[in-house]
């Protein structure tokens, strides 16, 4: 998955490192994620790579590829993960490679700096550049490695290009200094739990709006994927509709929701929420009354 902002108007501006990326990781949480597997592995060694200019026909942006990625092992192995941000702008794009533990509290996730909690992830990061300048409609590759310690309640960690000057701005609008990280999660173990809160289910101008609050209660991340069904006081199926998917890392919580747009017959029904997370089902239920 690519991850991309369009140029001007970038959801954040990189000021200080208190205010880097609450926005970006807010929109990854719904994002899908590439798959590896952690393995004893020294960290790379090789220099990041820079492709020749291509000048397309695409409004101005800067992207970044994989957006997200999971890892599965154990402690004390490692992971080598390869990044690749393409600058589609007119100017070039100078960055600094960064990382950040991700963690989780009072149901939010917020960002600390490599070193500063105990048994941190993101400080054992050796990148294969650890700056760079990407040209106008180029772009780099950066290899990353992470060692997980043999001990760590840690289990995310964002992987940072930092931008080092404004953006070009069009006309009427404001340059802006862009930084786009990555999402490293690693699943360490098989304590994976998910809780439900209440099924809340409402009429709305476009049609029925069903939201559930979910809660990761385990030490391990997961990604969460649901369904809502509308079932009639016969226990016939009278509706059906998805939920986005979305990750949750240890502690977050969440609310899923989703809107059937149709007509239901007046009457009452029961609505069965089911979500599936690393090989586990949750559901929960609720009612709702047809006017």
């Amino acid at each position: 998955m690519t991850l991309r902002f369009s140029h001007p108007g970038f959801p954040f501006r990189v000021s200080g490192a208190g205010k880097m990326l609450a926005a970006l990781l807010a929109a990854i949480a719904l994002l899908p994620c590439s798959s590896a597997q952690l393995a004893p592995a020294p960290p790379p060694a090789s220099a990041g790579t820079v492709r020749p200019p291509l000048r397309p026909n695409n409004p101005p942006m800067v992207s970044l590829s994989p957006a997200v990625a999971m890892a599965r092992g154990t402690f004390g192995q490692s992971l080598t993960q390869k990044l690749t941000l393409n600058n589609q702008t007119s100017a070039p794009f100078p960055f600094e490679m960064i990382a950040n533990d991700v963690v989780v509290k009072d149901g939010k996730r917020q960002f600390v700096e490599a070193g500063q909690l105990l048994h941190s992830i993101a400080a054992t990061a050796v990148f294969s550049r650890k700056t760079g300048v990407i040209p106008p409609y180029g772009d780099a590759s950066v290899e990353v490695g992470l060692t997980v310690p043999e001990a760590t309640d840690i289990r995310a960690v964002v992987v940072i290009f930092q931008g080092r000057q404004p953006l070009p701005a069009e006309k009427g609008s404001v340059g802006m200094t862009a930084s786009l990280g990555a999402l490293i999660t690693f699943n360490l173990t098989d304590h994976v739990q998910v809780d439900a809160g209440s099924v809340r289910v409402a009429t709305e101008s476009a049609g029925t709006q069903i939201s559930l609050p979910l809660t990761n209660s385990g030490i391990e991340p997961a990604v969460a994927e649901g369904t809502a069904v509308f079932l009639d006081s016969r226990g016939a199926l009278s509706a059906k509709v998805p939920f986005a998917g979305q990750r949750l890392l240890p502690g977050e919580k969440l609310d899923f929701n989703t809107e059937y747009t149709g007509e239901l017959r007046p009457g009452t029904y029961k609505v069965l929420c089911s979500f599936e997370f690393e090989g586990k089902t949750l559901t929960a239920e609720g009612s709702y009354t047809s006017p």
